[in-house]
């Protein structure tokens, strides 16, 4: 039986991916748990739409800038089964701001939000998963964070995706000898209300620019995650990019 973490559930990722869990159906899946910082209530309708859910969804609201509550969900965690499967969503948005008029500050919060916490909690989920040699991390980086993608104005953003991929690979090796795989996700601006704070024409620029001639859907995104899921599938310290 499979056994999720899906840390920031309630993110357009969390949610559209365990709609597809639903979708194609949760008979190998024993438990997910799923942390949430708001829009609870997108995860509680869901489960009430799909009532298998709801018997297998555990939600625990959980703030990744504060290290007090990530301990708290590692100690809960550590009381429960081995985890299979780790998917790491929070991420902070990408607000362009020229490197003049940053502070250390806002670097610090990026990487609080999606590495720092991942660090922490892949510190203390790694190592029994590596006992049970078995398991799938999925780490979500970004096109932003990739050489070809690097856009002007987003360095705090950039450095954290950046910080992400490169987790990736370097634990990628460590732990691919005991059957754990873990890639990255990459995808190119998806059209989510994280994008909110970004301003309208470059959200048009990244539109018009794009193979599709617009931006990635949150669907779009989880099919890739879902292939690199399955599995049979036995990729290990890719960064998958999506555009």
């Amino acid at each position: 039986m499979r056994r999720f973490l899906i840390t920031a559930a309630d993110s357009a990722f969390g949610i559209a991916l365990i709609e597809r869990m639903c979708k194609t159906g949760l008979e190998d899946v024993e438990w997910i748990y799923g942390t949430y910082f708001d829009a609870k209530e997108q995860l509680d309708e869901l489960a009430g739409t799909y009532p298998e859910l709801k018997e297998k969804l555990i939600l625990r609201g959980v703030d990744m800038t504060d290290m007090d509550e990530i301990e708290k969900l590692n100690d809960d965690l550590e009381g429960r089964d081995v985890i299979t499967d780790v998917i790491h969503l929070p991420a902070p948005k990408a607000k362009p701001l020229q490197f003049k008029k940053l502070s250390w500050d806002v670097f610090r919060a990026n990487m609080e939000i999606s590495f720092r916490s991942a660090v922490l909690i892949l510190m203390k989920v790694l190592p029994r998963m590596a006992k049970e040699k078995n398991g799938k991390i999925i780490l979500m980086s970004s096109y932003y964070g990739t050489e070809e993608g690097t856009p002007n104005f987003l360095a705090p953003y950039v450095s954290t995706k950046s910080a992400m991929s490169g987790l990736t690979r370097a634990l990628a090796k460590e732990y691919g000898g005991k059957n754990i795989q873990i890639n990255a996700m990459a995808p190119d601006l998806t059209d989510t209300k994280f994008l909110d704070d970004m301003p309208q024409i470059m959200k048009d620029t990244v539109a018009a620019q794009s193979e599709r001639g617009r931006m990635l859907s949150a669907e779009e995104v989880i099919d890739v995650m879902m292939e690199l899921l399955d599995e049979t599938n036995k990729e290990n310290g890719v960064v998958r990019i999506v555009k």
